[in-house]
């Protein structure tokens, strides 16, 4: 076993207990005691609601999702935050997601975490409409999905509120870099790459390959994608 692979194990039986409590809570038992979830300085401010995986392999083994690993070193190493008022959160397979994360669920809403996701720190993820995500996403630090300004605005003239909320939906392989904020009514298309700091808001182009970026989010550059696990540059 590699020193790595024992380190792993260590930071693990150090959260053991709130670790089962979680997936004993969540789970059947039949996927519980495998323990697929695994928790680094677990924060738990609500635990209501529902927790599923249904992995599209149909494969379930210990630590397949991940939350609050120390990833990134510039953000704190403060865990992971849950706050579930009484959604449900599925995983459809390996996700990892980093230090300093919070996932806040609302009542009825649903967080829908597609295949291989990954955060590595910082992300803060409000889902009181719902929020679902694409297989083979990725996702830089300190981004921000919400699907709810929380504060709806009056108008005086219609004499009626302004819709402030709508559920996200995020396609496959995305690359949001670090600082992107993601509002409600958000929908992207597979393939896409948002540069730093992007604002990404309702009128997000529908075009995959491409790099987005700015604030209202626009095309910076078409037929490019990420190659996962490609992250050097290359001497040409």
């Amino acid at each position: 076993m590699n020193k790595d692979r024992i380190r792993q194990l260590l930071r693990e039986l150090r959260y053991i207990v709130p670790t089962v409590y979680f997936n004993f809570r969540y789970l059947p038992l039949r996927q519980a005691w495998r323990l697929p979830i695994v928790l680094y300085k677990p924060h738990f401010v609500s635990c209501k609601g529902k927790v599923r995986i249904e992995p599209t392999d149909g494969s379930i083994h210990h630590a397949m999702v991940q939350m609050g690993f120390r990833i990134v070193n510039v953000y704190p190493n403060s865990g992971i935050t849950w706050e579930n008022n009484g959604g449900t959160v599925v995983f459809r397979g390996r996700a990892i997601m980093g230090n300093d994360t919070y996932v806040s669920v609302g009542v009825g809403a649903t967080a829908d975490i597609g295949t291989d996701f990954r955060s590595s720190a910082g992300m803060k993820l409000v889902a009181f409409k719902g929020i679902r995500f694409g297989h083979y996403n990725r996702v830089g630090w300190g981004c921000l999905f919400l699907d709810t300004n929380m504060h709806p605005l009056y108008d005086t003239v219609k004499e009626e509120y302004l819709p402030a909320s709508g559920a996200i939906d995020i396609g496959d392989h995305n690359w949001f870099a670090a600082e992107c904020k993601v509002m409600h009514g958000v929908q992207t298309p597979e393939r896409c790459i948002f540069s730093l700091g992007t604002i990404v808001t309702r009128k997000c182009p529908a075009k995959s390959y491409c790099v987005m970026g700015g604030s209202p989010v626009r095309i910076l550059r078409e037929n490019v994608m990420r190659v996962i696990g490609h992250d050097t540059e290359p001497d040409n």
